[in-house]
């Protein structure tokens, strides 16, 4: 049976889908313990890179977004066009901070300074464009419910990757088999990319390949009324819409606490639950299982998100969050099997939510192509002005953990795998903030996202006219 273009751009969003989950995840989870446990960086070179890699962010988000929505060049041609030609350069991205530079202090800070910068300059290239793919494959909300469910199927196979790490390198204790293994990921994820820079396009592009009779296309610049627009222009049109600053806030809490639980989920565990309580295996696949629930969770629910509309499905996974941190701050931190089915359940819920925010932000593209009577939308704008203010969050998270924990003595029980540096009582006190942060953020986080979420009114279905043009034959 012959695919039709839609399944083909579905089958060439998914592979890229896929080979994004399979760096993205791993690097979340591994490299702030990299860089802790294993490098030993001082906390004032960990702070350094992370503020130097907030105001990056701040640069390049804006930056890339203009230049793929406005400018006619061999990267950004076209959408797929940025996915062919960076893809090579986000699996060497990948690879930088898993292979040591030296032992020295500014070494290891040096590294992790090179290792933010190029992972996020090529994260931030790639993950836009991504974005934009997914507004622009159809306006149709029911073919963007599924090609949201079909590239969560493919997200569950790339986020095996932690899954398969912590096997091989028997959670970080074997560092030769974990480097070894990450170079075979990076080599599967750039083929995955590259099927999709060579066979993914937009609608826009098929209707241009339609009516020109060539497989020849190029991406018309955004206007207004036929007129090219400033950076500012544009900017200021995005940051006027209400809905989007509503998401925008919502979307930076939702950041902060997924870049919480995915830099320090391992970390706490391995403080608050002895390997005597859970064996090692068991807490490897545990590890491993988090990011796969996720997906596994939104496929198997995305009909009832699609009939409920994922404005009340954001909202509920809100109050689940309020509720769950209040249950598991009361039960205490004893029970280590139920603290992991609460971090694993809050873990799913952060992510599964997350994964639903494209949905947002291509409904606010679209109504800012109608409002603006634009021929081709701005979605890159859009992603990219929504990753200004959200991209801080993945410094700021790790930031002020990091400062909380050598506040009580991380910093000197990392260096001493006995542990000898901190007495019982502090040991217990360290202990003790860490159970307090996974109860609190939840709690904290939730409140003011269930608040601001409350001013986001795109909440009806859209139109239902399909807008997918068939090719040639």
């Amino acid at each position: 049976m012959r695919l039709s273009d839609h399944d083909y751009q579905i089958l060439a969003y998914c592979a890229c889908s896929m080979g994004f989950s399979l760096i993205s995840g791993a690097f979340g989870f591994y490299y702030v313990k990299v860089f802790l446990n294993f490098y030993h960086i001082e906390e004032k070179w960990f702070q350094t890179a992370q503020v130097l890699f907030m105001i990056w962010n701040a640069i390049n988000d804006p930056l890339f977004a203009y230049c793929q929505d406005n400018f006619q060049t061999r990267f950004t041609r076209t959408r797929r066009h940025s996915i062919l030609y960076g893809a090579p350069l986000f699996a060497l991205s990948f690879l930088v901070p898993w292979f040591s530079w030296g032992s020295h202090p500014v070494t290891v800070g040096l590294h992790l300074i090179v290792t933010l910068f190029f992972w996020d300059t090529m994260f931030t290239f790639i993950g836009l464009t991504v974005c934009c793919l997914f507004t622009e494959i159809s306006q149709n909300e029911n073919d963007r419910y599924k090609l949201t469910r079909w590239s969560q199927v493919a997200s569950l196979l790339g986020s095996s990757s932690v899954f398969v790490l912590e096997h091989t390198s028997n959670s970080l204790n074997d560092f030769g088999s974990f480097q070894m293994t990450t170079i075979l990921i990076a080599f599967c994820s750039w083929l995955l990319m590259h099927y999709c820079g060579r066979n993914c396009h937009t609608m826009y592009d098929l209707e241009q390949m339609k009516s020109n009779g060539s497989v020849t296309v190029t991406k018309p610049k955004a206007t207004s009324d036929g007129q090219i627009e400033s950076y500012c222009r544009q900017t200021c049109q995005i940051l006027r819409d209400r809905n989007f600053i509503s998401f925008v806030i919502t979307n930076f809490f939702q950041e902060f606490h997924k870049t919480f639980l995915s830099n320090f989920m391992a970390i706490i565990c391995d403080q608050l639950i002895s390997t005597e309580q859970v064996p090692l295996k068991i807490r490897s696949t545990f590890y491993g299982s988090i990011s796969i629930c996720a997906h596994i969770m939104l496929i198997v629910f995305m009909p009832w998100i699609a009939h409920f509309s994922y404005f009340r499905v954001i909202r509920a996974s809100f109050i689940w969050k309020i509720g769950a941190g209040i249950t598991m701050f009361s039960l205490g931190q004893w029970n280590p099997w139920i603290l992991m089915v609460f971090l694993l359940l809050d873990s799913c819920f952060c992510s599964a939510t997350f994964s639903l925010f494209n949905m947002p932000l291509s409904d606010i593209a679209d109504e800012n192509m109608r409002r603006y009577n634009r021929k081709h939308p701005i979605s890159s704008m859009i992603f990219g002005t929504n990753a200004l203010v959200v991209k801080p969050a993945i410094s700021l998270s790790p930031m002020l953990v990091v400062s909380i924990l050598n506040n009580y003595g991380y910093d000197r029980i990392k260096k001493d795998d006995n542990g000898t540096k901190l007495s019982p009582l502090e040991m217990e006190g360290l202990k003790s903030v860490m159970f307090h942060l996974i109860c609190v953020y939840p709690i904290v986080i939730g409140t003011i996202q269930f608040i601001v979420w409350s001013f986001y009114s795109i909440r009806g279905k859209k139109r239902t006219v399909t807008l997918f043009v068939e090719g040639q034959e």
